[in-house]
Order: structure tokens, then sequence, then C-alpha cells
């Protein structure tokens, strides 16, 4: 039986994203930076202790101060992954890319 920890981003189902939203008003690139920083470490620090999470990035719509981080994982782990990260979510939902962007363009 191997009991090796996943590499860095394995994800048991990587179709399985979640988001976590946050309403943030003010946030601006310096904070973004940080942010996504602190995310992508504490996602490694969970993928250390054998969890399967991987964080995707972050997407700030300036106009709404809203930040939307993706995590590809189970919502569970994608939510401890957020609260150790001091990610200011509202709440965690699951999403799905459409299959139009993964197609190339002739």
């Amino acid at each position: 039986m191997d009991r090796s920890l996943p590499k860095l981003g394995d994800v048991d189902d990587d179709r399985i994203e979640h988001v976590a939203e946050c309403f943030w008003p003010g946030v601006g690139e310096t904070e973004l930076r940080a942010l996504d920083e602190r995310a992508r470490a504490s996602a490694q620090e969970l993928v250390a202790e054998g969890r399967s999470v991987r964080y995707l990035g972050s997407l700030l719509m300036r106009t709404d101060e809203v930040v939307l981080c993706l995590y590809a994982g189970d919502a569970e782990v994608v939510r401890i992954a957020a609260e150790r990260a001091g990610v200011p979510f509202e709440r965690i939902v699951e999403a799905e890319r459409s299959s139009w962007a993964a197609r190339e363009v002739a």
C-alpha cells in the first residue's frame, strides 16, 4: 500500500472546483496579490497534511468589489484552505467551467 503524500495539486476528481466568493470593498492589486500568496501557501500546507486541494487563482471584479478565488477539491477542504489563508469569503460554491473554453479556436 502506497502511503506517500499526494503531489502538490493532486485532486481526486479534478473536475470538482469551488469558488470562494468574497465581497471586498476597496480591494486593490496589492491585497489581491497577498491573498493569492496566502491561498497558494494554505493549499500547499493541506497537501503536505495529506489533503487534496489546489488553488487555481483569483478573479477581481473591481466595479462590484467582488473577488472570486478558484480552488480544485472537495468543498470542505476548500473551506479549510480559504479560512487558513484569511480569504474573506461569504460562501463557497461549486463551479464548473464551460466546455467551449477548452476548445481551440480555428
